[in-house]
């Protein structure tokens, strides 16, 4: 798995997912299953620059965030003097306590690109949450997103954070297909009186799944789904899956 934002990349990301993404109701989306299984403490995966932590800091709740950059971290504890990042990798690691809900947010499933990487993080779940916990995580739907990238070869999203204007043009490569992988290449601008300045390029080898591929994934890891959500996020159709350790 590739190092993901770092350096400038981190701040990029941050500054334009403020206007992509809607925290308070991502924040309330993923609280309102959490407290469906009276779950007490969570981890998530993929916390990326804290914008989910400051919310359940905010809230007082038993709250751990992992994730795979220490560029991200490093902002999200400017963010959030008082939670608990970790940095680490999904499909291994190892919490001094066992959790009663883990969410992997963002889409980070994107990035196991290999069977090996979704077995080994769903083992890593399994080891670290207790006999009653749940999982929670969002995944983008091959169905629908394949035929969507191969329709639009060039993808335009627009953001404005703290005066400033950016654009991101997305393209993506899916015609070598394995485990439903893609290449993504972005670049960011900045807009200057109406003229674009590149600022990064970022490329990527990320992985789209189908729905019965992740509960197969799911059974042979010891899981069951109690779940299904179909919801529509930022730029990509996705499945939450909620699931919890099979009896």
């Amino acid at each position: 798995m590739a190092t993901l934002y770092d350096g400038k990349m981190a701040t990029i990301y941050d500054a334009m997912y403020q206007t992509f993404v809607d925290y308070d109701e991502e924040y309330k989306f993923y609280n309102q299953l959490i407290h469906e299984y009276k779950c007490k403490t969570v981890l998530e995966i993929g916390s990326g620059t804290g914008n989910l932590a400051k919310r359940f800091q905010e809230n007082h709740q038993d709250y751990i965030g992992l994730d795979y950059s220490t560029s991200m971290i490093a902002i999200a504890k400017e963010r959030t003097k008082n939670c608990r990042f970790i940095l680490g990798d999904m499909r291994d690691f190892n919490l001094e306590k066992k959790v009663d809900s883990i969410i992997i947010t963002g889409r980070s499933t994107s990035y196991l690109t290999s069977n090996e990487d979704v077995n080994e993080t769903f083992n890593s779940l399994h080891n670290n949450i207790t006999d009653d916990g749940i999982i929670i995580f969002d995944f983008i739907d091959a169905n629908r997103f394949i035929p969507y990238a191969n329709e639009n070869q060039l993808i335009i999203h627009k953001a404005e954070h703290e005066g400033t204007d950016y654009l991101r043009e997305s393209t993506w490569e899916t015609t070598l297909l394995e485990n439903f992988m893609l290449d993504w290449t972005a670049k960011y601008y900045i807009i200057q009186n109406q003229e674009k300045e590149l600022i990064a390029t970022d490329f990527s080898t990320v992985r789209v799944f189908t729905l019965n591929e992740m509960q197969l994934f799911l059974y042979m890891n010891g899981f069951q789904i109690i779940k299904t959500i179909d919801r529509k996020t930022y730029a990509y159709d996705t499945y939450v899956i909620v699931a919890k350790k099979r009896t």
